[in-house]
């Protein structure tokens, strides 16, 4: 964090995004196990890019999804879903992260 000292040429840079279902390996940037009795995990500072046509998933990304609140499903009128932001899944399957619930989240209360 410490070393952004100015905006990106492209895109934003977000802070404040919370892990739930999984953990967060800070040296290879990617998602491991958690630690025991973890639930939530603090995201390093995530850099947007704007992208004109998106090309297929690589293999070993994880289609994470980011929402609002932690109440998933969210209302009619307040949609908690937000946009699906590609981790890499570290050294298990995409699989194995969409079977645990893992997601992104904004904000921790609703």
């Amino acid at each position: 964090e410490k070393e952004i000292t100015q905006p990106p040429r492209d895109g934003v840079y977000v802070r404040g995004t919370f892990l739930e279902g999984a953990g967060w390996d800070f040296e290879n940037g990617c998602l491991c196990e958690p630690d025991p009795m973890e639930l939530i995990v603090t995201m390093p500072i995530i850099h947007f890019k704007p992208i004109e046509n998106k090309k297929k998933v690589g293999r070993g990304i994880y289609q994470c999804p980011m929402y609002l609140y932690p109440l998933r499903t969210g209302s009619r009128e307040r949609p908690s879903f937000m946009v699906m932001v590609e981790l890499r899944s570290g050294n298990v399957d995409p699989e194995h992260w969409i079977l645990r619930g893992t997601a992104l989240l904004l904000a921790l209360a609703i």
